[in-house]
């Protein structure tokens, strides 16, 4: 699982570098606010399904067939209608014609999203179907941005291809799946019995979401697309280390899950070597990633890029205390405690948006970066302080 994203993960940076260097700073910008924007609102698509899904399914593997055509058609219709409501918005609020297509290409991976079964995959513990998916996806939507985007004149080729190029393999998953579209709506009922258990984790996603994506949204209110691009530029390197260490969260957290109850000791080896993990990463290779960025953005940007390098030192700081905080957090939610861990994000996504409108106005992506460290700090004092509670606590009683 790790892998597949450390390969996709790869395919992604090679085209966020190559559209980069080709756009132009002003079209790169506009490109990736219309992502970051229908990236938020992909995980009204998902509601927590997914994640739900994985489990039902690792229970009961002879009814994978049924989720998938239950969870998918419930996808598509939520997918459906967000991408109503935002078609209607772009036209009447997009300030351009060109604007309003790249943010209409962009809206496209709403059906992607609802397309997609890796997690029926995760389920049956085939990771090398993951594997495939991640991987075959970002190259193909490398590809066809490479074959149709060769200047800014071009931008509005970029999102259109890049989410046309995403289909291909969730449709060839759902034929597999043998998926039987649910059109006579009866199935909304199992629907409801699994949005239960499916919505804390949700909301969980929601609100980490708000601080870790929406900053990109607010400063295109108040700043143009040029300082957008710069921002985006650090908050993708930031997402991508983030994205990385949630795969291996995820990885681990079947077993943190099983070893709870049943052995806590080596529910706490597990949680430490996680720890280990993190901090290793930490020193090893995002470190220096930090202390090198300005060299690195030149090679591989250029010149034009190098005011990223400031919010990107301060959001560093922010991410080190993140790496740190991962592993406790994974350990509260396989134990049970995701209520908990809720509070704290929806604390820190409060105090993120709160700074980011006071800072922004002034500071612009220096009061983005700023804010995203204060969330951060939130974020460790509060869920150690939980963990000490909960976990510490009942290991010694």
């Amino acid at each position: 699982m790790a892998a597949a994203n450390v390969l996709g993960s790869l395919f992604s940076i090679t085209l966020f570098v190559y559209l980069a260097r080709t756009l132009r700073a002003e079209a790169f910008g506009m490109v990736t606010y219309a992502h970051s924007f229908v990236f938020y609102l992909l995980n009204f698509v998902d509601l927590g399904l997914s994640v739900y899904g994985i489990r039902e399914i690792a229970r009961n593997k002879g009814k994978i067939s049924e989720y998938v055509s239950e969870i998918v058609s419930f996808k598509l219709l939520i997918a459906g209608s967000i991408f109503i409501v935002f078609a209607a918005a772009t036209f009447l609020y997009c300030p351009s014609s060109d604007f309003r297509i790249i943010m209409l290409g962009a809206s496209l991976l709403l059906f992607v999203s609802a397309l997609s079964t890796e997690w029926a995959y995760q389920g049956q513990e085939k990771m090398h179907m993951v594997f495939v998916s991640f991987a075959t996806t970002t190259l193909l939507q490398f590809l066809m941005v490479w074959a149709l985007v060769k200047g800014p004149d071009d931008v509005l080729k970029a999102t259109p291809a890049y989410s046309l190029a995403a289909f291909l393999i969730p449709v060839l998953f759902l034929i597999n799946f043998r998926y039987r579209p649910k059109l006579d709506f009866t199935y909304l009922k199992q629907i409801k019995r699994y949005l239960a258990s499916s919505l804390i984790i949700w909301l969980i996603s929601i609100f980490a979401q708000v601080y870790n994506g929406l900053d990109i949204v607010l400063l295109g209110l108040f700043r143009g697309p040029e300082e957008v691009g710069y921002f985006t530029i650090a908050r993708r390197v930031i997402g991508g280390f983030t994205l990385l260490m949630v795969f291996l969260a995820n990885a681990l957290l079947p077993r943190l899950s099983a070893t709870f109850s049943d052995n806590i000791r080596q529910f706490s080896n597990a949680t430490g070597k996680f720890l280990k993990l993190s901090l290793s990463i930490m020193v090893f290779v995002f470190l220096p990633v930090i202390i090198f960025s300005d060299r690195i953005v030149s090679f591989t940007l250029g010149g034009e890029y190098l005011p990223a390098c400031v919010p990107f030192k301060i959001m560093g700081l922010g991410l080190m205390t993140l790496l740190f905080n991962l592993p406790f957090s994974t350990g509260l939610i396989a134990a049970g405690f995701e209520r908990e861990v809720l509070k704290q994000v929806m604390a820190s996504a409060s105090l993120s948006v709160i700074l980011n409108i006071f800072l922004m106005p002034k500071y612009g992506m220096i009061g983005g970066a700023v804010s995203f460290l204060f969330a951060e700090i939130l974020a460790i004092i509060w869920i150690l302080r939980i963990y000490r509670k909960h976990i510490i606590a009942s290991q010694h009683s």
